[in-house]
């Protein structure tokens, strides 16, 4: 049984290739179609009354369980943003909090005997309060992000104490450890609390460390990149739905999962909020899980 809790949300986005208003987004909402794949996650989170209700209609197709989502007075999360020409980095225009100020997660009695939880990334407070509520959870993956790291640090390492793998990527690492050098910054972040870390490398792919040795994956190519909102999301929901299906976790299934990570993000920057993983399907990521191990092995006669 998998458990995700992050925000859902709506994304007005312009970036070179269009302008989009109030598209559907959300660090649980991208993590959970991405698990989706995998598993019937449920989904905590909360709404406004203004949230579309096709939206809502396209969650319940994938098989997420809604039963973890407040629909609450007041208008929904609502994050306005820009990417210039290489979408290295977006750029805010607004964040509009609304009804995730009074975001109080409430995990279901039905999931508390999940064996993998997802926390995307929100409030480390309030992550911590939700995973609190599980019962003995096998498997907890956390993600954050710079700004909860800067001003909320002692939250953020009160989290961490409870994780088993944390997600970040390398300029989030190294203002958590305050190591420039990524590789002897990840020693730093696994003293924090995580068997395992995780770093998300965008173009370049992830990097993977369990505390004495690597696993570098390369990302895939991709010819033409609509919008990087959620890439990182899907693929901690990847990472996590493969995890929640597999008996024994070794060191093969980890491999396994960063490897769907990068495919199902490397789908998602191909469209705007979910078009570009919304055709995806477990046998077509299995084809390109199969592609990609073909590309990436050395050839046994080097």
């Amino acid at each position: 049984m998998l458990t995700i809790s992050g925000t859902v949300a709506f994304d007005s986005i312009r970036t070179p290739l269009g302008s989009h208003s109030k598209l559907l987004g959300g660090s649980g909402m991208f993590a959970s179609v991405a698990a989706s794949l995998f598993a019937q996650p449920y989904l905590v989170s909360i709404i406004g009354q203004d949230f579309n209700p096709d939206y809502l209609a396209f969650l319940t197709s994938r098989k997420i369980d809604l039963s973890g989502i407040k629909r609450s007075d007041g208008l929904t999360f609502h994050w306005s943003g820009f990417y210039e020409k290489d979408m290295g980095q977006a750029h805010t225009l607004a964040t509009d909090l609304n009804v995730l100020l009074e975001f109080d997660p409430l995990v279901p009695t039905a999931a508390h005997n999940s064996r993998v939880v997802l926390m995307g990334n929100f409030d480390p407070a309030l992550q911590k309060k939700a995973i609190l509520q599980f019962k003995k959870p096998e498997l907890v993956v956390v993600d954050t992000m710079n700004f909860w790291i800067e001003n909320s640090i002692d939250d953020v390492r009160a989290m961490l104490a409870l994780a088993d793998v944390l997600i970040l990527n390398d300029q989030e690492l190294r203002l958590l450890t305050g190591v420039d050098n990524v590789i002897k910054a990840l020693p730093e972040a696994i003293a924090l609390g995580p068997k395992r870390i995780v770093v998300k490398k965008g173009e370049h792919g992830a990097l993977m460390y369990n505390g004495s040795d690597y696993f570098m994956c390369p990302a895939v190519p991709i010819t033409e990149l609509v919008d990087p909102t959620g890439a990182g999301d899907t693929f901690a929901g990847a990472f996590s739905g493969y995890l929640s299906t597999v008996p024994v976790w070794d060191e093969l299934a980890f491999r396994r999962a960063v490897i769907y990570g990068i495919l199902v993000s490397s789908h998602t920057v191909q469209g705007f909020s979910v078009d570009g993983i919304k055709s995806l399907t477990l046998d077509k990521l299995e084809a390109a899980f199969e592609t990609y191990k073909s590309r990436s092995m050395l050839p046994t006669s080097l």
